[in-house]
């Protein structure tokens, strides 16, 4: 189970890392996810919009470290649903309501959110319960672990990351040029 756990450590924290680089590149891809931000928050009477968009960014470092470093992972997991979770019901409300909102959460995009970028925040979210169950649940002086297998789970979970990351790009591809 170790290797499933660095797995999902390189696959959330790698997607985590690229998503608040993309937001924090510039000013303009900031203001971008702002305005997307405020489209896709759900209006909370306690905390104000303009709370959201840094909020998000620091929740996503934050995960980020907690997932680098070993015994920390476990929060990092918890920080990181908490983040998804939010995430994926903020776009399920705006592809319920059939708005039309572009994310920008890994940087500049022109594709709407749709019911694909649910699927990939619910495969996040799995792995970031995945994650922080197996954090909790394996012991804290754990077997050493073999580089083969090291290396496989590394694979796995970088191109897991690759392909969240360039799935709009995907998508794109496959769309009808009608």
């Amino acid at each position: 189970m170790e290797y499933v756990l660095v797995c999902c450590r390189l696959l959330v924290g790698v997607v985590f890392v690229v998503s608040a680089a993309g937001k924090l590149r510039s000013r303009g891809a900031y203001a971008s996810f702002r305005a997307a931000a405020g489209e896709l928050a759900p209006r909370l009477p306690l905390v104000p919009g303009a709370l959201v968009p840094p909020a998000v960014v620091a929740g996503e470092l934050t995960a980020a470290v907690l997932l680098a470093v070993p015994v920390t992972v476990g929060a990092g997991f918890v920080i990181a649903a908490v983040l998804l979770a939010a995430f994926t019901g903020a776009i399920a409300a705006a592809v319920r309501s059939r708005r039309r909102v572009i994310c920008n959460c890994f940087g500049p995009s022109s594709t709407p959110v749709g019911r694909g970028r649910l699927v990939h925040n619910g495969a996040l979210l799995v792995a970031s319960l995945t994650g922080a169950v197996l954090s909790f649940g394996t012991a804290s002086a754990s077997l050493a672990l073999e580089p083969a297998g090291v290396a496989a789970a590394a694979v796995t979970g970088l191109a897991g990351a690759a392909l969240v990351l360039l799935a709009d790009d995907m998508t794109e591809l496959f769309r009808p040029l009608v």
